[in-house]
C-alpha cells in the first residue's frame, strides 16, 4: 500500500467524464461508458480534492472552502461540489503544476484514503 500518494489523475478523470465536456486536461479522457467510479477511487478523488483546496487562498476563497466543508462533512454531495466549482478546482490545479507528478500514484486501488 502507498500511503500519502495522492492520484490527482483520478480527480481530472472525473471532472473530464462526468463534468467538463471541454479540454480541460490534455491527454486526460473521459472513462468509458458504463465504468462506474468505485466507492475506494470516489474516496481517493475525495482525498485529493482535499490536498488540492488546501492550496486555496482562506481569504479569496471562504466560499468554496466553506461549501467543501458541509460536503467534507457530509461525505456525500462530491459531485455537486465539482460541478458547482470544477472551473476553480482547475484552475487551482494549473497554479500547481507539479501536483501530477509529485503526487501521483500508480493506481487507485493502492491508494490510501487514511
Amino acid at each position: 500500500m502507498m500511503d500519502n500518494q495522492i492520484n490527482i489523475d483520478l480527480l481530472k478523470e472525473y471532472i473530464k467524464t462526468l463534468i467538463a465536456s471541454e479540454v480541460v486536461f490534455p491527454g486526460t479522457l473521459p472513462r468509458k461508458w458504463g465504468k462506474e467510479f468505485t466507492k475506494a477511487e470516489l474516496e481517493d478523488i475525495n482525498l485529493g480534492l482535499k490536498m488540492i483546496l488546501r492550496m486555496a487562498d482562506p481569504t479569496v476563497d471562504k466560499a468554496l472552502l466553506r461549501e467543501f466543508k458541509r460536503v467534507d462533512e457530509s461525505g456525500e454531495y462530491i459531485h455537486w461540489f465539482l460541478y458547482n466549482n470544477w472551473r476553480k478546482v482547475v484552475q487551482l490545479m494549473g497554479d500547481y503544476p507539479y501536483l501530477t507528478t509529485r503526487f501521483k500514484g500508480t493506481s487507485a486501488q493502492g491508494l490510501s484514503s487514511q
